[in-house]
């Protein structure tokens, strides 16, 4: 398996439609990936709930069809006891790592899968701070890729006005993105988009020099 994916870059790139153009960027044709187990429900549940989506139909159906390609990742109980004790050291550290996250975390270090696709940054910035606290997430560095650098990459690898497209038909699935693009103006030059994206993963490569992926 190539790549794990958690439940924000589902949500987001269901969102905008761009699931398999994001995905492609970490992942060839013949390559697997994973997505928890409970995705389905969960983000299926948080695209239904978000009433300032333009859109949720045609999100639900994108997530469920790219669901179908995607293999679920339950944790063994090895996992799960790892996930607990990042999730308590976190707790002391007072940084923010939710269930999945932690699980994904566990997964990655115990099935020693190359990448974690990422939409939390606040997860990306607590992954960093607890190597320091479990060496065990070593495994971790540079192998977290966080969705600005998806987004990026797959702007790189297509056409920038349909990508804006995507993203500015849903405006208020990731605020960080529809700043990016200019959402609110009426057209923008790629240099722009690119400056944008790129200044965002400097700042977060900055937090996670570590963990996040070149």
């Amino acid at each position: 398996m190539k790549a794990a994916i958690d439940n924000d870059v589902l949500f987001k790139g269901a969102c905008y439609g761009l699931l398999d153009e994001l995905i492609a960027t970490a992942c060839s044709g013949a390559d697997t990936f994973g997505t928890l187990g409970s995705a389905r429900f969960v983000v299926a549940k948080k695209i239904e709930r978000n009433r300032l989506l333009r859109n949720r139909a045609a999100a639900l159906a994108a997530l469920t069809q790219f669901l179908k390609r995607s293999e679920p990742l339950e944790p063994t109980e090895s996992e799960q006891n790892m996930s607990a004790d990042l999730e308590l050291a976190a707790q002391r550290l007072g940084i923010n790592l939710d269930t999945g996250e932690s699980q994904l975390c566990a997964m990655l270090v115990g099935r020693v899968l190359p990448l974690l696709l990422t939409g939390d940054k606040r997860a990306i910035m607590a992954m960093e701070k607890l190597i320091d606290a479990d060496n065990r997430l070593i495994a971790l560095c540079g192998k977290v890729r966080c969705l600005e650098q998806l987004v990026y990459n797959a702007l790189m690898n297509g056409d920038h006005t349909v990508l804006r497209s995507a993203i500015c038909a849903e405006p208020e699935a990731d605020k960080t993105l529809a700043i990016c693009f200019s959402c609110t103006s009426h057209s923008v030059v790629l240099a722009s988009i690119v400056e944008g994206l790129q200044s965002y993963v400097k700042a977060l490569r900055s937090e996670a020099a570590r963990v996040l992926s070149t």
